[in-house]
């Protein structure tokens, strides 16, 4: 099968950039012809054997290079010209272009986007004659299809990723009518949970129904990549740290704010928080690693310490602001514990903050902190709120001071390491050797993608249980049965403590318990949630359209 894939973004990353690279490869694998469309630079991947470059106005397409591949498919990307402005859902970091909301553009910005597109589009397909288009996200790509495809009557299928959803959908009416638009079209709507696909229902109910062509389609791990440990954490380290020197070869990593402490000095508390944030985030730049990535995790493999992980975007939605104060009372039980956090984000600041008030034990700072984060981090109801609730209960049991006291006795700064951005080829190294995969997530997730990849490697996720995740924990379900219970973290209520108990169950079990109930995890992840197997859904899906 010809098939055309639609992304506004990148084929690394995270999310629906994962999930586009991922597919690909597997359609691939299965011997099926692609262009991907996206906005990727950089396409230097196993499967790709043509890359492409589309001109501004009526200029043709650029070969840029090709290659020859081992699979029995092909696939060309190609990066259409759309000028210097990339909109997005969640504000994030894109090297070489202005970026912006989608809540934030003008109509002249939002008009210029879709012409870009839409011409970038219509010479693909014109040129390539796909038999079928697979489009991401609800909002702006399938209203950018839906013309071209209907005059050249090719079916399109479009994936809803989420975020799309809740932080641009749900906070701006106009994108509520190109997303009815976009969804009106298209021969099927593919959610990546039970719970997506209901909110899909949910939110486009009043303006087109969707319920007959919404289809559930969980997103793959590749359980190739994602593997149980065989090797030694030092050896594990040694290659992630080679992969990681490949792939910022060139790139220095310094302050990207040049130094500009003593602007502005001075001010109320809010404001030396927000210059501190801003200091330490200069230093964090996005995409990359931290600057003491090679120090960090080589003192971490010869010191042979059980850790806990944390992987995903340093955003308020996912919960990682509730983990840290949660570490005093895991090492209470288990002294040598400690936490790596794997992602970037724009709470890296406030996460370091955090960390060096607990250290002090100086609970005054970390409420101001809390109560910033509340004020300034808004994608989630009142995020820092479990944390000042967790304060409030050890003060309510006069255990307050006792917690301090573990702060102050316990080295937490040096027994947290922020890794910054590692790319999968990079994380799949560290990630078999975790105790336990932390997921506490505050708000909905479309797909828990992060927790399977865990369980493929044979990690036990603690987990929210709630959205996505629901679908995706089902393998550790599946595994552990009703000890599951104990290792999920269901709502906010006593969020710190539960993630400090569920976190010290695990550090306690012996390792070949975990070992063994790693085992029936990544079974139950091969059997439900291959690549290959959500790709012949997806040409099953695209199949029976055309046949429509």
């Amino acid at each position: 099968m010809r098939i055309l894939i639609c992304h506004g973004y990148l084929l690394r990353g995270t999310g629906s950039n994962q999930y586009v690279q991922s597919l690909s490869r597997a359609l691939c694998r299965q011997g099926h012809n692609l262009v991907v469309m996206c906005q990727e630079d950089d396409p230097g991947l196993d499967f790709v054997s043509v890359f492409m470059r589309g001109g501004s106005g009526d200029m043709g397409l650029e070969v840029v290079w090709r290659q020859e591949t081992d699979y029995p498919g092909t696939c060309m990307v190609l990066k259409p010209e759309i000028g210097g402005l990339l909109p997005v859902y969640v504000y994030d970091n894109y090297p070489g272009f202005t970026v912006k909301e989608f809540t934030d553009l003008t109509e002249g910005e939002l008009a210029g986007y879709v012409d870009k597109n839409r011409a970038a589009l219509e010479r693909v397909i014109g040129q390539f004659a796909p038999d079928a288009i697979q489009v991401n996200h609800a909002v702006m790509l399938p209203c950018i299809v839906r013309p071209v495809a209907e005059k050249e009557g090719v079916p399109y299928f479009v994936t809803v990723h989420g975020s799309e959803i809740e932080f641009t959908i749900k906070k701006d009416p106009r994108y509520l009518g190109y997303g009815a638009e976009g969804l009106t079209g298209a021969r099927g709507v593919i959610a990546p949970s039970e719970h997506s696909a209901a909110v899909v229902r949910e939110v486009f109910s009043h303006v087109v129904d969707v319920s007959d062509k919404t289809v559930f389609i969980a997103p793959g791990v590749d359980t190739v990549l994602f593997e149980m440990a065989d090797r030694s954490l030092p050896e594990s380290v040694r290659n992630l740290l080679a992969r990681v020197e490949e792939r910022t070869a060139g790139v220095a990593v310094g302050d990207f704010l040049g130094r500009r402490e003593e602007e502005g000095a001075g001010g109320d508390a809010a404001g030396d928080i927000e210059r501190e944030v801003e200091r330490i985030n200069a230093n964090c730049p996005d995409w990359l690693p931290e600057p003491d990535l090679e120090k960090d995790l080589t003192a971490l493999a010869e010191a042979g310490r059980p850790f806990l992980m944390f992987l995903g975007k340093l955003l308020e939605t996912k919960g990682v602001q509730c983990v840290l104060p949660a570490m005093p009372l895991i090492m209470r039980e288990h002294p040598e514990a400690c936490l790596v956090v794997v992602g970037f984000g724009e709470l890296r600041g406030v996460l370091q903050l955090m960390l060096e008030a607990l250290d002090a034990g100086d609970v005054r700072r970390l409420r101001d902190l809390c109560e910033y984060g509340n004020r300034r981090y808004t994608r989630a109801d009142s995020p820092f709120t479990p944390v000042l609730t967790f304060l409030d209960e050890l003060a309510g049991e006069g255990t307050l001071d006792d917690y301090l006291r573990l702060c102050e006795r316990f080295d937490l700064s040096g027994s947290v390491v922020f890794t910054g951005y590692l790319a999968p080829e990079e994380h799949q190294f560290l990630l078999p050797h975790a105790r336990a995969l932390l997921v506490p997530s505050l708000a909905p997730e479309a797909f828990g993608m992060v927790a399977t990849e865990a369980m493929a490697c044979g990690v036990v996720p603690i987990a929210s249980y709630h959205s996505g995740l629901e679908t995706a924990l089902a393998p550790l379900k599946k595994a552990w049965g009703s000890n599951a219970d104990s290792l999920l973290l269901g709502t906010r209520e006593k969020l710190v403590f539960r993630i400090a108990a569920a976190a010290g169950e695990v550090l306690g079990m012996p390792e070949h318990t975990l070992r063994e109930m790693g085992t029936l995890m990544r079974s139950a992840v091969e059997e439900d949630f291959s690549w290959d197997a959500v790709a012949n859904r997806m040409v099953t899906l695209m199949g029976s359209g055309l046949e429509t």
